[in-house]
């Protein structure tokens, strides 16, 4: 009961965009349809707005019992002077946490950004390496990703990447890292592995879940990735070394797969003139 008459409080001073003080005498014609504020063992009410630059944020209530003392008008003036510091302190830590999160995510994807990639391999690595463990680093680029640009424009690419990565992380288990380097690059990261032939498997589930006609603007595009793998210990025990390593056997994929399916075809299966 308590909980709907905190809400009932806070859905009128959002209202009005006014504070309320209120005594016994005044609960009485309060518009609370509930019965929750006249029913509960609060007496005295002081509720006022926090007023941000956006808005109104949500609410500041103070509450008082029968054998307490009644709020006041001087004390509705501090506790609107307390509520423009708390109002001003939420704002700037969320203001806080969306530059953070811009520091950290990609804008378009909302995949961990190259930074962000960089922090999660260092801790993994330091991980491993306790647990005497394995690890391993995919590095992904889209065969002719630029044709669909080209030809279907900038938007319709976003669009791709988009899609790209949420069939990346459908591929991925909770405790793995998927990551948008930038273009259409992306690197990911699969930590505790059991064996070497856990990541081939995962770059197999990878071009399988990526080369399924994905269909966008009235087309149904096909575009196949390249992969390079890096294996931890074998291939490096640092992070750079580990990302060069899969950076360098995916662009050597890319050079020696053929210029048909294995390289990756853009190729407009389906249009809406010809369906």
């Amino acid at each position: 009961m308590q909980q709907t008459a905190l809400g009932a409080l806070c859905a009128e001073v959002i209202r009005t965009r006014q504070p309320l003080l209120l005594g016994p005498e005044s609960l009485a014609t309060f518009p609370d349809r509930s019965g929750a504020i006249t029913d509960s063992n609060v007496v005295y009410w002081l509720v006022v707005p926090l007023n941000s630059h956006t808005g109104i944020i949500g609410a500041l209530i103070l509450k008082g019992s029968p054998d307490g003392a009644r709020y006041t008008r001087k004390d509705k003036e501090l506790v609107q002077f307390v509520s423009a510091q708390v109002a001003t302190a939420i704002e700037r830590k969320q203001l806080h946490a969306r530059l953070k999160h811009m520091a950290q995510y990609d804008g378009l994807t909302g995949l961990p950004n190259r930074a962000l990639l960089y922090d999660r391999l260092i801790m993994a690595l330091g991980r491993t390496r306790r647990e005497q463990g394995q690890m391993s680093v995919l590095y992904l680029d889209l065969n002719n990703f630029k044709q669909v640009n080209d030809s279907l424009g900038h938007a319709a690419g976003d669009e791709l990447l988009q899609e790209v990565a949420d069939r990346l992380k459908r591929c991925l288990r909770g405790l793995d890292t998927v990551a948008r380097m930038g273009g259409d690059e992306f690197v990911v990261l699969l930590e505790n592995i059991q064996m070497p032939e856990h990541a081939s498997n995962i770059a197999n589930k990878i071009r399988s879940a990526i080369s399924q006609p994905i269909k966008i603007r009235g087309r149904s595009l096909c575009i196949l990735p390249s992969i390079g793998i890096a294996l931890y210990p074998r291939h490096g025990d640092e992070a750079q070394q580990l990302l060069r390593h899969a950076d360098e056997a995916m662009y050597f994929e890319k050079k020696n797969s053929d210029s048909g399916l294995a390289k990756g075809v853009y190729n407009s299966v389906r249009t809406k003139s010809a369906s």
